[in-house]
């Protein structure tokens, strides 16, 4: 599995990183969260912009993420989640390849979730223009309502990597223990065969598991939480510290 070293992060290579979201929505919030960030150890900072109230002001969200990259040292990862996949607004896809081109271009951001599901031309334009601009690409697809077969997570994972993602990234829900058990094989084999860093998780209490064993079984990067959480079974960064801490290979 090849490493993606953004800002010196070598995400792929021994623990797994922990990325912290910040759901902010004004300019006040989101600058508040990230100092806060200041008090504790992470690797990469997640903005979702979807929260955002200014996100279809140009003007007013590179002032933001001026503001924001003046704050964070550590990459900074911009996420347009969708409401198809658990998001607060939806983008026509205009406007989604619009939002890309200008938080790209701005200088600002390091990495930028894709939505793999956005439909493959969409997709192809949006890490053209990521790459245009040195901005690395985490290609996700969540899925809040199950765990799809095996077949269809390592389709997706195959997807993500054939539309040149640097990171793969699989979110999906668990209705048995038996689900995070198959999340994790999938895991685990596709972070053999993928030339590319994996980031999977299996959500809800009962997927909690799935966000510490990264190493063990190839997940890259964890999401855990400073004050609000951005998904379900997030645990708190200065747990998820102690406990990637305590069971690393190091």
């Amino acid at each position: 599995m090849k490493v993606c070293t953004v800002r010196n992060i070598k995400i792929g290579e021994g623990k797994p990183k922990i990325c912290l979201p910040i759901v902010g929505k004004n300019d006040e919030e989101i600058i508040n969260q990230a100092l806060s960030f200041k008090e504790v150890r992470y690797d990469v900072a997640e903005l979702r912009i979807d929260f955002y109230q200014d996100i279809f002001n140009k003007d007013k969200l590179l002032t933001m993420l001026k503001k924001l990259r003046g704050v964070i040292e550590q990459p900074i990862l911009l996420t347009y989640r969708s409401k198809n996949e658990g998001g607060e607004i939806q983008l026509q896809d205009n406007e989604y390849q619009a939002l890309v081109e200008n938080v790209c271009e701005s200088g600002y951001i390091d990495l930028i979730d894709i939505e793999l599901m956005s439909g493959n031309a969409l997709v192809y334009q949006l890490v053209g223009i990521a790459h245009q601009y040195q901005v690395k690409v985490v290609m996700s697809n969540h899925d809040f309502q199950k765990t799809p077969s095996d077949e269809e997570m390592i389709d997706r994972l195959e997807k993500m990597e054939s539309f040149d993602a640097d990171i793969c990234k699989i979110a999906v829900m668990p209705q048995n223990k038996n689900d995070v058990v198959r999340l994790l094989n999938v895991t685990y084999t596709m972070s053999r065969k993928l030339s590319k860093p994996l980031i999977t998780m299996s959500m809800g209490t009962i997927g909690v598991i799935s966000r510490i064993c990264g190493e063990t079984f190839g997940s890259s990067l964890t999401f855990a939480s400073k004050g609000k959480a951005s998904a379900p079974g997030q645990i708190s960064v200065n747990d998820m510290n102690l406990i990637l801490e305590a069971i690393s290979n190091d």
